[in-house]
């Protein structure tokens, strides 16, 4: 018997609830904020950064302590999907569960690593750091494994469901 599901009904709507308020704030950024999260080089950062000008930069800082709520929630609501529920468990002969369960949680940290990183890097001496292009590279780096890490569960959410449908038509 799996445990109770009301604290992944509280992550879920968490979750949705930040996302959305999120993107309705951070709407206004040109390019996005994903364009952001895909700089690998002091360049490609700035060029966004000086797109967005001075009040676009204080919108997408103001955001990031949100944004900690954010990945809190989704990292906690991947892990109790899994773990609290059925639904991944057509899944559970190709792959072992518990792995699946770390993903959304791993993709949370590597968001908290990719904001930390943001963070410094829009600071005032951080362009003059001698590991600035190392750590450019490496928020790119966070933000292409979270989004990774995202993708694959929802794939996996999806061949859970492929797997169930096939199996009651059977």
């Amino acid at each position: 018997m799996h445990a109770s599901t009301a604290p992944l009904k509280l992550a879920a709507a968490a979750c949705v609830l930040l996302f959305g308020g999120l993107g309705i704030y951070l709407a206004p950024l040109q390019p996005s904020v994903v364009a952001l999260q895909f700089t690998f080089t002091p360049e490609a950062f700035a060029q966004v950064l000086q797109a967005w000008g001075p009040e676009g930069v204080q919108r997408f800082r103001t955001h990031l302590p949100v944004d900690g709520f954010l990945l809190l929630s989704y990292g906690a609501a991947g892990y109790l999907a899994v773990a609290r529920t059925r639904f991944f468990e057509p899944l559970a002969t190709w792959l072992p569960l518990r792995w699946l369960a770390l993903l959304l949680p791993l993709a949370a940290v590597c968001d908290a690593g990719e904001n930390l990183l943001h963070w410094g890097l829009m600071g005032s001496g951080a362009v003059v750091s001698p590991w600035a292009a190392a750590c450019y590279l490496l928020a790119g780096l966070c933000a292409s494994a979270k989004w990774a890490g995202v993708l694959v569960f929802i794939m996996a959410a999806g061949l859970a469901q492929v797997r169930r449908l096939l199996a009651q038509s059977a």
